[in-house]
């Protein structure tokens, strides 16, 4: 009886956190949805193509932030990634449109500063993609493991698109740095619903 009231108890905490983190990942895909163009179109306008080509560091990095992170997940939890990544995407989101004013005072330096927001920005898609994934199969059942990550990314991919569909036209009037601010306090209110994420 009481084995199975402990089951009963671990598969509502296991559903509770599967809600958790639900919702704030979608809040996440919306506001980078909303990002990623005024990005592109910053890059482009800061260089054209070539720098377009940059922005390779970031999948690279990002597979980089995937090898360190599984590793320090297992060691240190999942909760602490789950929460300092937002925290620090959201410097690296208003750090780019920034660039330009470095650029003013500082010309010689706007460019390595690129490449390095670049490469953490990377590192903390990987940090959060890998850890996601395994948190996701530590609060799910063997039995609906499959449906439940299907419908997560599922979802976090329908408003990512549809957000970019919708940033298209709201960058006729908002500038870069509006939009990141903008999607600087939606990465927050994200955060906020992380803090009630339980480690497993």
């Amino acid at each position: 009886m009481a084995e199975k009231y402990a089951d009963k108890k671990a598969a509502s905490k296991d559903s509770d956190n599967y809600k958790i983190i639900f919702m704030g990942n979608s809040i996440f895909s919306f506001a980078e949805g909303l990002y990623y163009p005024f990005l592109i179109g910053f890059l482009y306008g800061l260089g054209g193509m070539p720098l377009l080509g940059a922005v390779g560091l970031i999948i690279i990095f990002d597979s980089i932030g995937s090898y360190i992170s599984g590793k320090l997940a297992d060691k240190y939890g999942r909760k602490p990634f789950f929460l300092i990544t937002p925290v620090v995407s959201i410097a690296v989101f208003v750090f780019y449109p920034l660039l330009p004013l470095l650029g003013e005072t500082m010309p010689s330096l706007m460019f390595p500063a690129l490449f390095l927001i670049l490469i953490i920005d990377g590192v903390l898609d990987g940090f959060w993609g890998t850890v996601e994934a395994v948190y996701l199969a530590d609060i799910t059942s063997k039995a609906t493991r499959g449906s439940k990550m299907g419908s997560y990314w599922g979802v976090s991919g329908l408003i990512t698109g549809a957000a970019m569909l919708g940033a298209g036209f709201l960058g006729l009037y908002i500038d870069f740095l509006t939009a990141a601010i903008i999607v600087a306090f939606i990465y927050l209110s994200g955060f906020i619903i992380l803090l009630r994420i339980k480690e497993m």
